[in-house]
């Protein structure tokens, strides 16, 4: 009983895969919350792809700031367009109506946190 292992050894970063962050903006009559997009966008995708997509397309909610309407999904590398896709089949968000946009992919967060921002300024 001495013996065994306590943990799982991490995957290596050269064997965990590429991913890509996508953010998006959704125009909606209200302010939304995130457990609100959170809830609607797994839910799409559980109805849009199963449980069997969702998987292969390791989706990963990483933040909805509800001022901005705008939030970052994380997904694999190979299925971003599916994600892409599955982002623009949301047509309500806890009974009230919105339309999806993507505002852009990249392959860190920090720079879809810039380009937030700067789009912002901008549009003061």
């Amino acid at each position: 009983m001495k013996n065994l292992k306590k943990t799982l050894k991490a995957l290596p970063l050269s064997q965990r895969g590429k991913k890509r962050y996508v953010l998006f903006e959704i125009f909606a009559e209200k302010p939304l919350s995130a457990t609100q997009v959170e809830k609607a966008v797994v839910q799409k995708f559980a109805e849009l792809f199963g449980s069997k997509g969702l998987a292969e397309q390791k989706l990963q909610f990483i933040g909805f700031y509800g001022l901005k309407n705008q939030g970052i999904l994380k997904c694999s590398l190979e299925k971003c367009e599916e994600v892409k896709a599955g982002l623009l089949f949301l047509k309500s968000i806890s009974g009230i109506q919105c339309i999806p946009s993507i505002v852009s992919v990249s392959g860190s967060v920090k720079k879809l946190k810039e380009l937030s921002e700067s789009k912002r300024v901008q549009n003061l």
